[in-house]
């Protein structure tokens, strides 16, 4: 029975790609003529997964969100830290056999910890499809819209040989995943060769919406709180078969016989090779229980992946020490919902390697709606996985006047907040924005922190990995020396993708008509009125005003009749005036699409 992973650091991922320096040679120009993207300093961060192979996890300690998180400001010295507890509430362990899956192990048991714990959606019988990650994870299917065309992440070898949770956070944040696993049973991986795309979104019972990375060694106490608020965390660490480093010893607290694991080695030969849940502690559990007696008291509880039995073995649920010297920094923490919680996730970022390439305050993804009727954006997401304690404004403007120009359009939502981990954050908006069919809206990210940026995806092959990524122009831009540039230009030269910016919406119920026949009358020195024509089915209109035609547009105010004077004029000046009808479908304002922009230059 093969224990192993396979798992690779993202750092040795890195270097077999051959992106440790992805910057090609530039062609030679004058000053004037250097684009943009030569003057950025691009950098590939070590994203290693194994703590011998780059610096610290960053720790979000002192973080005020932190702080207030589910699980109170409080941990107890010992949790969830009997057999009898965890098999009164949690699904049986489960055997990975033969192959190197014990990374699609670990996440399926964080999705289903956290949905019995956190969501209160499922209970023990849960069983999640471990078959299916593992296959999506290496075969990436394009989504509903296109959004993640050119896109791919692939091993030359089985899907079942390598894996982490690196790679499994950034497929299911793809929403794909996770179905259940009567599904695609593990029983018959052997015999399953491909799955249909079917498989990766229109089967799926679970969406990872938050994906957190947390210093164990640093921070162990916001592992402990995440541990209490979603049931697990998903680590790494140096697993012998042989049994050198293992131990049974009576529990105190129960009488029980446990099993207890300690290596107290380090180095190339102890590089960590397997992953489990953590599911519990003991800042007391005696150091004397380790055959290897560590540094001082106290042991994780841990999950494992080796036996269909619940029961005290290292197969199933095990002690490991604190100071265990092959446990990674690396602390999971996975955030599922139900995969009915949006309708759609519009998205650009489907290849699985991301890192913070360039440091950018303020960045953007712009998304044309696709479904049939108006839709309405209710959350968006960002991946910040090397920054943490980030402060951030996002802002979706609607009604686009140019995809290239994100400000060009309605600020229709505004919200800011400070991460604290590492990782994914899905954000949900105050209110939902009404984005009418067929328009182009954007997510702008201001970051309040400086050298971070948001995370973008990477191409590069090597050592039978392949990742591609690609970005199309007027999806992914950056805002630089007081422009917006475009990624897309970027991308050729220094094998760069989109940016890990996303948008949740939900179908509305119908559409509007868009206003006809907008023009203007009475220009004063300070006054200007519009008028327009009436729409079928409208409550009422909205009049929008900027001061240049491809500007942000501001509304003025909203009125029930089809005209309006703006009294707040300046004399000689030019102003630029939109409107749009409105109507209520079951508590929610759907807003149709901006008129053509009227040009009204005040009398001097």
């Amino acid at each position: 029975m093969s224990r192993t992973t396979g798992r690779m650091s993202a750092a040795l991922l890195a270097a077999v790609m051959g992106i440790s320096s992805i910057a090609t040679a530039p062609v030679t120009v004058s000053a004037a003529e250097k684009p943009w993207y030569e003057e950025v300093e691009w950098n590939v961060p070590q994203m290693s997964l194994h703590t011998e192979d780059r610096e610290s996890v960053p720790s979000a300690e002192g973080s005020t969100e932190m702080r207030n998180r589910k699980g109170g400001t409080s941990v107890p010295s010992a949790y969830m830290n009997t057999l009898a507890q965890l098999t009164q509430e949690y699904p049986q362990t489960h055997n990975q056999g033969k192959y190197a899956t014990c990374w699609a192990f670990s996440a399926t048991g964080l999705a289903e910890f956290d949905l019995i714990h956190d969501d209160k959606v499922a209970d023990k019988s849960i069983d999640l499809s471990e078959v299916q990650l593992a296959y999506f994870s290496y075969n990436n299917q394009e989504d509903a819209f296109g959004g993640t065309f050119g896109d791919s992440f692939k091993v030359s070898g089985n899907y079942l040989t390598s894996g982490n949770l690196y790679y499994a956070s950034r497929t299911l944040l793809q929403w794909e995943g996770l179905i259940p696993e009567s599904e695609a049973p593990y029983a018959k991986a052997a015999e399953t060769r491909s799955l249909g795309k079917e498989y990766a979104f229109d089967k799926d019972v679970a969406h990872l919406q938050n994906a957190y990375v947390i210093n164990l060694h640093k921070d162990a106490a916001s592992v402990k709180k995440e541990i209490m608020a979603h049931g697990a965390a998903g680590v790494g660490y140096y697993a012998d078969e042989t049994g050198i480093f293992s131990n049974t010893a009576v529990y105190d607290k129960t009488g029980e016989n446990v099993a207890t694991y300690y290596c107290p080695y380090s180095g190339k030969s102890y590089l960590p090779n397997h992953a489990v849940n953590i599911v519990g502690w003991d800042d007391n559990f005696p150091a004397s229980a380790f055959k290897n007696q560590p540094a001082g008291n106290g042991a994780w509880l841990i999950r494992n992946s080796w036996s269909e039995t619940a029961e005290n073995s290292e197969n199933s649920y095990f002690w490991l020490s604190y100071y265990d010297k092959t446990l990674e920094d690396e602390a999971w923490i996975f955030d599922f919902e139900p995969a009915d919680n949006y309708d759609y996730n519009y998205q650009y970022d489907g290849c699985s390697y991301v890192y913070k390439a360039m440091t950018c305050p303020t960045t953007a993804n712009v998304f044309k709606t696709q479904g049939s009727a108006n839709e309405l954006l209710r959350a968006v997401s960002i991946t910040l996985n090397e920054d943490v304690n980030v402060p951030y404004t996002i802002k979706v403007y609607t009604n686009l006047a140019s995809p290239s120009k994100p400000r060009s359009g309605v600020l229709a939502a505004k919200v800011s907040g400070q991460t604290s981990y590492a990782g994914t954050y899905t954000v949900p908006l105050n209110k939902a924005v009404s984005i009418p069919k067929g328009t182009y809206y954007s997510v702008v990210v201001e970051l309040g922190k400086g050298n971070t940026g948001i995370d973008m995806e990477c191409s590069g092959s090597g050592n039978g990995f392949t990742a591609k990524a690609y970005a199309d122009f007027n999806q992914s831009l950056v805002y630089y020396n007081g422009r917006w540039e475009d990624l897309a230009e970027a991308g050729s030269f220094y094998r760069v993708g989109n940016l890990c910016i996303k948008g949740f919406t939900d179908k509305a119920d119908g559409s509007i008509g868009k206003v006809e026949k907008a023009k203007s009358s009475s220009v004063t020195r300070k006054s200007a009125k519009i008028s327009w024509s009436g729409v079928s089915s409208a409550e009422g209109y909205e009049v929008y005003r900027a001061t240049s035609k491809n500007g942000t547009y501001k509304k003025l105010a909203t009125v029930k009749s089809k005209s309006y004077t703006d009294k707040t004029c300046k004399a000689g000046k030019t102003y630029y005036y939109k409107v749009r009808a409105y109507k209520n479908a079951n508590g929610t304002k759907i807003q149709g699409k901006l008129s053509s922009a009227v040009s009204v230059k005040t009398k001097k």
